[in-house]
């Protein structure tokens, strides 16, 4: 197995933690929220300032199986939202609804995050697995990025397309593309306590 984790963006613990949870998600999301969480708490360490917080916001939608718990991880400087990262299992992601359904729940967790923000730009993630699509909320002009989509009431539109998701964690892009992403927010906060 190692050899199947060696040579990654990410030291081999963390390779190998996401490669565990790729082989075991045949039905769950779960086996990522600790991939997800090792990755988060390596990158803002425990000994500084940020806390990783994981929310579990029950499901919306009607008719959803009760244990279909939603799950962000909040990075915290005190009571002050710095990043977020919502994960949804990888078989997911080949459905246009479960892709707006994410997308929906982050954008509600900016509405959420907006009022406490100490910081001007506040990055967030949805990932599908290892998959990742980036959004950015501009505090001062209220607008988040990518630009939602709206359906039309005549034609099936694709409101979360998969090209949002177009960057993976496990690859260098990917990886590259997320540090510089942790290494804004973690600038923006450096002046807070």
């Amino acid at each position: 197995m190692a050899d199947d984790v060696q040579g990654g963006p990410w030291p081999e613990l963390i390779m190998r933690s996401f490669f565990i949870a790729g082989a075991s998600s045949a039905i769950s999301e779960k086996p990522f929220y600790g991939s997800w969480n090792r990755l988060l708490t390596t990158l803002f360490p425990p000994d500084t300032a940020f806390e990783v917080v994981p929310q579990y916001f029950p499901p919306t939608a009607q008719g959803r199986d009760s244990i279909d718990f939603v799950v962000l991880l909040l990075i915290y400087i005190g009571a002050s939202p710095v990043f977020m990262v919502g994960i949804k299992h990888p078989n997911d992601f080949v459905y246009d609804s479960n892709r707006e359904e994410a997308d929906l729940q982050l954008r509600r967790r900016f509405r959420d995050c907006a009022n406490n923000l100490r910081i001007p730009i506040l990055h967030g993630v949805s990932a599908f697995g290892t998959k990742l699509a980036f959004y950015k909320y501009h505090k001062a002009t209220r607008r988040l990025e990518p630009r939602r989509i709206s359906p039309d009431q005549d034609i099936l539109t694709d409101t979360a397309p998969r090209e949002w998701w177009s960057c993976d964690i496990l690859e260098e892009e990917g990886a590259n593309r997320f540090r510089a992403v942790v290494d804004e927010v973690k600038a923006m906060s450096a002046n807070l306590d």
